[in-house]
């Protein structure tokens, strides 16, 4: 796919000067993300092939979405020509702060998973977990990666073909490729022959750094915007119909289709972000809703970092995705520990040399 330069990028923001879309995805991504995080224990832990197994899965499937969101909206600002970026600021400011949230919050949760209800309490064990972190917290290493890489990313955005050229590079290097390394025999070739080749430019989350400043400063024809939708809707059965197949052949859950980075779940990112950029361009909040939507998506950063403690305080209490049918059981506790992690966001941003780096 090909966009060409939208000169009504800057029209999609509000009179505050932010991006309204893009709050709006914030929103939709950090909810998607506690779902996520809700329904995966249980998935875990219950028959492969079941009933329940299956819902829970399709509930996963359609959700991949979100970690990308994130990266691509951090690209639409941080690739942003107009606004430079010396390097000062990337390394006094922004990625210190990064470090400082990754060793505080992996502090904090060894500290539970170590010390807390079951643990080990061996000093070792904690040093460990503080390294390793959280299963959450990979997210902050992947930003201080793409934080230091950004002034060659910003040169490499200077020039759309060679930015598109770039994320076609992605695709399969990224994202069809390792997922085939999967089949038995011709896998195994495959992957000697990518580790033989190591050709790791376009390997993670850049792709997606890139991408998210080609849409959010491109104009998308509206058929293109529906063929999205369409392949949104395919890459969610691939999702599904892949970890199924390959769970049931294993006889335990396997998430390889559920890879951020994979094709199927990267179409389903891509819809999302052309449909809130379509409606960025065409509508405005009310202010109150722009209010409340801003005071969220301010907020996300914060809520993405505390709310696993919330799930598992909620699960200490029976309260976990049990309690109803699956669908329904996801959204109550998805709904209970966004409100609590809303909350310990908001009161964290209070605190004097906190907002931006702990919350």
């Amino acid at each position: 796919m090909r966009t060409e330069p939208d000169r009504r990028a800057s029209g999609s923001r509000a009179p505050s000067g932010r991006v309204e879309y893009f709050d709006v995805l914030r929103c939709v991504a950090i909810l998607a993300v506690v779902m996520i995080h809700a329904a995966i224990t249980e998935w875990h832990e219950i028959p492969v092939a079941s009933a329940r197994w299956d819902e829970l899965t399709w509930i996963n499937s359609a959700l991949r979405f979100s970690v990308p969101i994130f990266f691509m909206i951090s690209g639409a600002l941080f690739l942003d020509p107009a606004k430079p970026v010396p390097l000062r600021v990337l390394f006094r400011r922004r990625i210190p702060r990064l470090v400082v949230a990754y060793a505080v919050w992996s502090s904090a949760y060894a500290a539970l998973d170590v010390h807390g209800p079951g643990g080990s309490g061996d000093l070792g064990d904690f040093a460990t977990a503080a390294v390793t972190g959280h299963f959450h917290l990979w997210f902050l290493l992947a930003l201080i990666g793409l934080n230091i890489g950004t002034p060659i990313l910003r040169k490499i955005v200077e020039d759309r073909r060679v930015a598109w050229y770039f994320v076609a590079l992605a695709v399969p290097f990224t994202a069809v490729l390792p997922l085939l390394t999967g089949i038995p025999v011709l896998g195994d070739l495959l992957g000697d022959v990518l580790g033989s080749m190591r050709f790791d430019l376009v390997l993670g989350y850049a792709g997606y750094f890139v991408l998210g400043h080609l849409l959010h400063t491109g104009a998308m024809r509206r058929g293109a915007l529906v063929g999205w939708t369409i392949a949104a809707l395919v890459g969610i059965v691939v999702t599904y119909a892949g970890t199924s197949a390959v769970s049931r052949a294993a006889g335990e859950t396997d998430e390889r289709f559920f890879d951020f980075t994979t094709l199927n779940v990267a179409v389903v990112s891509v819809a999302v972000f052309c449909a809130a950029k379509a409606w960025g361009d065409a509508h405005r909040l009310t202010p109150r809703w722009g209010r409340a939507i801003g005071f969220v998506a301010a907020a996300s950063f914060g809520v993405y970092l505390v709310h696993p403690f919330f799930l598992w305080a909620l699960r200490q209490f029976g309260v976990s995705t049990e309690i109803a049918p699956p669908t329904l059981g996801v959204v109550l506790v998805t709904l209970l520990a966004c409100a609590l992690s809303l909350v310990a966001s908001a009161l964290l941003r209070l605190l004097p040399r906190v907002r931006g780096v702990l919350a």
